[in-house]
């Protein structure tokens, strides 16, 4: 029988204040679950993960982002983003997520916090506008969040500096920009809705950008910038999926290898075990932080995009928390802080 491993009937992400773009494949900086414990080849990392979708108010649509999200495989459906992240579809790697999906009930009150200022919140309803952190989960939420602010989609992370291990994570999806007349001609379309969902759920196991180019070629990642999610069937690939060297960042050992067979022929690295995939060369767990670029919208700015916007933030709350955002922008938006 296999085993689980149960980190408080949810998740618990690692993260350091490193540059992800030192050596580490895509990992985002030092995040991950925490897999303390685990015996290899046994073990699955268990993540408590729910959702609240809202249709944008004035629109007069009914639909949400529900088939997106999740949905049975089918021979008219593809799978969403939780079926493409939790079981290997499109390559020959397993995948080391079983998700557990907790329907988000109305009305649903928690004690947690805000995910922008990392304030705490108590006896909070759980409602897409605010989508709050809740200690051990990820929540995944839409809404209406208007063009002014400037992002499609946004991740936060609240983590212990001292272990990396993360607390909670949150992921949200801007429907004004697919909703909006002068923006939906270059959002809403199926491909685009698949790979931002998938995008902003990769993003709470710990994987940061592949590539940050919205023009050039697509890499067959869902992590990876587009301005075309399909791609053209050769030199660019589709994206709107995970690709095998997501799977291979997250079976290597920086990440959550310890928790695949330890058969197999997988390079060592990091101090991993054998079976362990590790094509990258991984550097120190808790190696040195990049300097900061200056305070900016979520805090200190500690990564730009290929266009020279701040994409990455750290915002310290004491020293047992901190938050770590990261923005996919919308095309053309300019942020403060932009080089």
């Amino acid at each position: 029988m296999k085993k689980s491993i149960i980190l408080g009937g949810a998740a618990a992400l690692a993260l350091a204040t490193t540059s992800a773009s030192a050596g580490t494949g895509h990992q985002w900086a030092d995040l991950r679950w925490d897999i303390g414990g685990a015996t290899p080849g046994a073990d699955a990392l268990q993540m408590k993960i729910s959702h609240v979708f809202a249709p944008p108010s004035g629109t007069g649509w009914s639909g949400t982002w529900d088939k997106y999200y999740s949905q049975a495989a089918s021979p008219t459906q593809r799978p969403g983003a939780l079926e493409k992240w939790q079981s290997d579809f499109s390559t020959d790697l397993p995948s080391p997520i079983v998700l557990t999906e907790i329907t988000t009930q109305s009305p649903r009150y928690v004690d947690g916090y805000d995910p922008e200022t990392g304030d705490p919140v108590t006896n909070a309803e759980v409602t897409s506008s605010l989508c709050p952190g809740i200690p051990g989960e990820v929540l995944v939420c839409s809404d209406h969040y208007s063009t002014d602010v400037g992002w499609v989609g946004i991740a936060n992370i609240d983590y212990d500096p001292s272990t990396f291990h993360l607390l909670w994570a949150t992921a949200r999806i801007n429907d004004s920009y697919f909703r909006d007349a002068r923006y939906s001609s270059a959002y809403d379309d199926e491909g685009q809705r698949e790979f931002v969902m998938c995008h902003e759920i990769g993003h709470t196991w710990g994987l940061g950008h592949l590539d940050e180019a919205f023009y050039n070629p697509n890499k067959g990642s869902c992590m990876d910038y587009t301005a075309n999610a399909y791609g053209d069937g050769k030199r660019s690939k589709d994206n709107r999926d995970p690709g095998k060297v997501d799977y291979e960042v997250l079976l290597s050992t920086t990440m959550y290898g310890d928790l695949t067979s330890t058969k197999g022929g997988g390079k060592k690295g990091g101090g991993g075990r054998p079976g362990n995939l590790d094509p990258f060369q991984f550097r120190e767990v808790g190696a040195v932080a990049p300097a900061s670029a200056g305070k900016g919208r979520y805090g200190e700015i500690v990564g730009f995009d290929s266009e020279g916007r701040p994409n990455e933030y750290v915002k310290v709350i004491n020293s047992r928390r901190a938050i770590r955002t990261f923005v996919t922008w919308a095309r053309g938006y300019r942020p403060e802080g932009s080089r």
